[in-house]
C-alpha cells in the first residue's frame, strides 16, 4: 500500500509502481476558480495523480465539496479526518489562563484581521500569541493585552497549549488544521471560523467567532466535551486506513 500526500510524488515515479501497489491519494487542498502560478501547476499535478490512485481520501467534507468535481469525480473515495499524535499532545490537569492563537503562516486566509480586532476590542482578556504574527501587517505587538511568543519548535508547543483555555482559530477555508486537532488533543475547546472544514474537526467542543463572547463564559462546558473525544488520534485514523486496503 502507497500513501501519495497531494503532489508530493513525480508521476513517472507513481505509474512504475501502480501495478504492484495499492495506491491511496489522500488530499488536504482548497482550489479556487482562476488560480495561477504555483497553485494552478500544484492542483493540475494533483488532478493527474489522482487518476492513478485506488482510492481517494479526501480530509474533510470540506475538501471534498471543493475538489470532487475539479478532480473529475473518481468513483472511489472516502472523507477521513486527520489525526495528532497523543504521546507530543495531551491534557493539562488545570485549565489555562489564557486565550491563545497559534499559527505559521501570515497570509490573507489566515485573516488576521479578525484576531487583531477580537484582541483590540477585549482589553479584559489576555491572549498568547504563538508564530509569526509579529511579521504580519498587524501590530500586534502594541496590544497591551496580547503577549507575543513567536516561532517555537514544536517540541514546545504542549507547554504553551497548557497555558490556555482555549483556542481562536480565525483561519479562512482552511481544509485540516493540525493545529486544531493538536489544541483540542492538548485538551483546548476551539472558537473557529466557519468557513472551511474546522467546523467538522470542532463538532460540539467548540463555537463560531460570532460567538467569542459565549465560549469566554462557557469554557468548563466545552473543555468536558473535548476531554471526551477519542476519534483524533493517529491510532484509531491509521485503523481507517488500512480498512481500505483491507476491503
Amino acid at each position: 500500500m502507497a500513501i501519495v500526500i497531494a503532489d508530493k510524488i513525480e508521476d513517472e515515479k507513481l505509474r512504475k509502481i501502480k501495478n504492484n501497489c495499492f495506491i491511496i491519494h489522500r488530499l488536504d487542498e482548497h482550489v479556487e476558480i482562476g488560480e495561477t502560478g504555483y497553485r494552478k501547476q500544484k492542483h493540475e499535478k494533483i488532478r493527474e495523480l489522482n487518476k492513478l490512485a485506488d482510492i481517494t481520501v479526501y480530509q474533510s467534507k470540506f475538501v471534498f465539496d471543493n475538489m470532487h468535481t475539479y478532480l473529475g469525480k473518481p468513483a472511489k473515495y472516502v472523507i477521513i479526518h486527520n489525526g495528532g499524535s497523543t504521546d507530543e499532545f495531551f491534557p493539562n490537569e488545570k485549565c489555562g489562563k489564557f486565550i491563545g492563537h497559534v499559527t505559521w503562516g501570515v497570509g490573507d486566509k489566515k485573516r488576521l484581521d479578525i484576531l487583531y480586532d477580537i484582541i483590540k476590542s477585549n482589553s479584559h482578556l489576555d491572549f498568547l500569541l504563538v508564530g509569526r504574527q509579529a511579521e504580519s501587517k498587524y501590530n500586534f505587538s502594541n496590544l497591551i493585552n496580547a503577549k507575543c511568543i513567536g516561532p517555537v519548535n514544536r517540541s514546545e508547543l504542549l507547554n504553551y497549549y497548557h497555558q490556555m483555555k482555549f483556542l481562536i482559530f480565525p483561519s479562512e477555508n482552511d481544509p485540516c488544521p493540525n493545529t486544531v486537532i493538536e489544541a483540542m488533543l492538548a485538551g483546548l475547546p476551539v472558537c473557529y471560523n466557519k468557513k472551511g472544514g474546522t467546523v467538522e474537526l470542532v463538532r460540539d467542543c467548540g463555537v463560531p467567532i460570532e460567538r467569542f463572547s459565549y465560549i469566554v463564559d462557557n469554557i468548563p462546558k466545552y473543555r468536558e466535551r473535548v476531554l471526551n473525544r477519542s476519534d483524533l488520534d493517529f491510532a484509531s485514523v491509521a485503523d481507517k486506513y488500512l480498512d481500505l486496503y483491507i476491503n
